[in-house]
């Protein structure tokens, strides 16, 4: 039986809904999107300040792929569309006193970073970064995947208990970093280097 289309209503124009969206387009649905602010973005949305631009949300694109089953599904090419630049670094980071750090995509050129603030947090740093290389690898393949079950959800625990991703990203880094700048540099956002 063929599904019927469906006159939809998304609120709201961040990553969600506009992914929403697609999807339901792709499926045959006349979709509407209402948006509160002046243009899409949701938590992604970029404010201008006094000639000064400032991401709302996420500023790295971890996962491109997912950009492009978007455009697939819609019969179109990102390429077409927007262009992926490759950050470097990706971020800098100032402490309370002004001093930065430069995060970089070459893991080398961040332990050099670490170095200026303390050389002995870099053993800690690798350590930290397989951590969590370890822990991306072994929960990506749930990520693309909803728990509809208290059975699919429980099956994962054993693995939060034994690595420690119940903690927050500051109490996972403070395992393996001293330095409280460090620390805070490596936990606000768990950058891993994708090559």
């Amino acid at each position: 039986m063929q599904q019927q289309s469906k006159r939809i209503v998304v609120i709201g124009s961040g990553f969600g809904g506009l992914s929403a969206a697609i999807r339901l387009a792709a499926k045959g649905h006349e979709v509407t999107i209402f948006e509160k602010s002046d243009k899409p973005g949701g938590r992604a949305y970029q404010y201008e300040i006094n000639g000064f631009k400032f991401d709302g949300g996420p500023t790295v694109i971890t996962a491109p792929h997912q950009y492009d089953e978007l455009f697939e599904l819609a019969g179109k090419k990102r390429e077409d569309y927007l262009t992926l630049v490759p950050l470097d670094p990706f971020y800098r980071i100032f402490n309370g006193n002004g001093d930065h750090f430069d995060y970089w995509r070459n893991q080398l050129q961040t332990e050099e970073e670490i170095k200026k603030y303390s050389p002995d947090e870099v053993a800690g740093y690798r350590k930290f970064i397989k951590g969590v290389t370890d822990i991306f690898n072994w929960f990506h393949p749930f990520t693309e995947k909803s728990f509809t079950t208290l059975w699919s959800f429980l099956r994962i625990f054993p693995h939060v208990l034994k690595t420690g991703t119940w903690r927050s990203m500051y109490g996972f880094a403070a395992q393996y970093i001293k330095h409280d700048f460090l620390r805070k540099v490596a936990s606000f956002h768990p950058l891993v280097n994708w090559r």
